[in-house]
């Protein structure tokens, strides 16, 4: 029971992107276009806070989606994440088939994780120094409700990959609460507030 406690620091993910690659990619502009988020170099982490005492992670390891960017009107760009939720992992098996579970994110019922932008302004230039920085709206729907979240997302970087064509990455780190899903197992003992850590690289 320990060990699940630890781990049921379930949700899902929601919004954003980034990109850490293997493919390399470079300080070239990004062009306007449409993008496959290649889920290899993604990531979808998740942290709660166990007993107010120790900060667990977990991560789901099926994604999907695409997104759009617009560089010269970073406004119009738009993205759509899916995450299997059954793919949760704990490194535990049996925690693993708890949070999949219905006390968490039923994933036999509510298949898939999914955050679709509504809207995107730019909250900080980019600059010699900085990199660009976007403020993301949209929707979270998870455990068949909807709720709207926003995060602060970094482009990474942008550029040819190994392979050809073209890569860009985002990330972000922001908080949601779990219990506004109905997640509701376990709170206060297993903090309500969740962080997510999404890492999203695409590719043309």
């Amino acid at each position: 029971m320990f060990q699940q406690l630890i781990g049921l620091a379930g949700i899902g993910l929601v919004a954003g992107l980034a990109t850490l690659s293997s493919s390399s990619t470079t300080e070239a502009p990004a062009t306007e276009g449409a993008y496959t988020i290649d889920a290899v170099h993604s990531s979808a982490l998740f942290s709660a806070v166990h007993l107010g005492m120790s900060r667990f992670y977990g991560r789901f390891n099926e994604m999907g989606g695409e997104l759009s960017f617009d560089p010269k009107d970073p406004t119009k760009s738009k993205i759509k994440v899916e995450i299997a939720a059954a793919s949760v992992d704990s490194n535990d098996t049996k925690r693993d088939q708890h949070l999949a579970g219905p006390d968490f994110f039923s994933a036999k019922e509510f298949e898939t994780i999914s955050f679709e932008s509504k809207s995107v302004a730019v909250k900080r230039k980019a600059t010699d120094e900085d990199a660009l920085q976007l403020e993301v709206t949209g929707m979270l729907d998870m455990l068949g409700k909807k709720r709207e979240v926003t995060a602060v997302v970094d482009l990474v970087g942008s550029g040819p990959g190994m392979r050809g064509g073209e890569l860009i990455g985002f990330h972000t780190v922001f908080e949601i609460n779990r219990s506004e899903w109905g997640m509701d197992y376990m709170n206060g003992p297993l903090s309500d507030e969740v962080e997510i850590i999404l890492s999203l690289e695409a590719k043309r």
